[in-house]
């Protein structure tokens, strides 16, 4: 957990511009999600490794036990958690609010990811829990969507990515990048070689370098 947490934080240092174009210096699939998905806030990031599930069209009460069958899968989380939640293409109701974001931030939630809309935005900033998502809207799930308790915890949809419980979610002002489990240590030191040689290129530049030049020495990233 310790060098869990250690290479979060280094991830933390860097932004999603990178991440992605390490990822594909890699020629590892694409990382970054659907332009659509913004933080819900000025200021939101997201930073952790995802848990997922899956709402679906419902007309049908929700489970009056469903908070708590949901919250035994949520504890199945990985450490650092971000949920993320496929809405079936839809944007008819909110994939999360408030009373949801509170649960989520009692859970260890690092924030939440929706391939939808969401609202209580006004009680999700004063909570400060980091939300991106396609947009905001006023109904329920009720009588709309209900929840997929078999999808919690397994690989979904979102973006135009397939997510799976472990992969990193990383999102900033410039949006959402997802990176597989299997990858996050060799994306995080090509990121970061990138964002080195930007900082190089940078330097050259501000002491009146031809570009040209600067080329021959170090390509731009």
């Amino acid at each position: 957990m310790e060098k869990l947490e250690s290479i979060l934080n280094e991830y933390s240092r860097l932004y999603t511009c990178a991440v992605s174009d390490a990822i594909d210096e890699l020629g590892l699939e694409a990382g970054f999600l659907d332009p659509l998905i913004r933080p819900m806030w000025a200021g939101a990031r997201i930073l952790g490794l995802a848990g997922t599930m899956k709402m679906v069209l419902s007309d049908e009460p929700l489970d009056r036990n469903i908070i708590a069958r949901l919250t035994k899968f949520m504890r199945k989380s990985p450490k650092f958690p971000i949920m993320c939640v496929d809405m079936s293409d839809q944007m008819i109701a909110a994939g999360l609010g408030q009373s949801t974001s509170r649960l989520l931030l009692g859970l260890g939630f690092k924030g939440g990811l929706v391939d939808g809309p969401i609202r209580d935005i006004s009680q999700v900033l004063a909570l400060k829990f980091p939300i991106f998502a396609r947009g905001i809207i006023a109904s329920s799930i009720r009588g709309r969507m209900n929840i997929d308790l078999d999808s919690v915890m397994k690989p979904i949809h979102c973006g135009g990515r397939i997510v799976s419980p472990g992969d990193l979610i990383f999102g900033d002002i410039n949006g959402v990048v997802i990176v597989k489990q299997n990858d996050i240590e060799a994306v995080l030191k090509k990121a970061k070689e990138i964002i080195a040689t930007d900082k190089w290129w940078f330097e050259q530049l501000e002491k009146g370098r031809d570009p040209s030049e600067i080329e021959k020495e170090k390509e731009l990233p």
